[in-house]
């Protein structure tokens, strides 16, 4: 629900609001109550800005910092996972060599 006043300046719900306790209950003249109403309107607008800009601040930290985090854990595990790799490839190639060594033993013992 929008009105056009006077000067083709489009008002809110809660800005006619305003504008009606201002001229009715302060007994503002109507342009005075209308400007008023502007400037609390604008104060509230560029307030919910200023909060959202500090918010999406906040988040982009925290989320570096999440990054930063999952970084860290990905190296972590990338090194864990080729030190298992190596020590796979050591016990296959020792049973390799006892497995062969126990063929061969058994082919001489014949």
């Amino acid at each position: 629900m929008s009105v056009y006043f006077e000067n083709n300046i489009k008002m809110g719900a809660t800005e006619i609001k305003l504008y009606d306790i201002f001229r009715k209950d302060l007994k503002l003249s109507d342009e005075k109550a209308r400007i008023f109403a502007e400037i609390v309107q604008e104060t509230v607008i560029n307030e919910v800005k200023n909060q959202q800009t500090e918010f999406k601040s906040q988040n982009k930290e925290d989320l570096l910092k999440l990054e930063m985090q999952l970084t860290s854990k990905i190296e972590q595990l990338n090194s864990k996972i080729e030190t298992t790799k190596l020590d796979l490839i050591k016990w296959f190639v020792g049973l390799f060599f006892a497995l062969a060594l126990m063929i061969i033993g058994l082919y001489f013992k014949k």
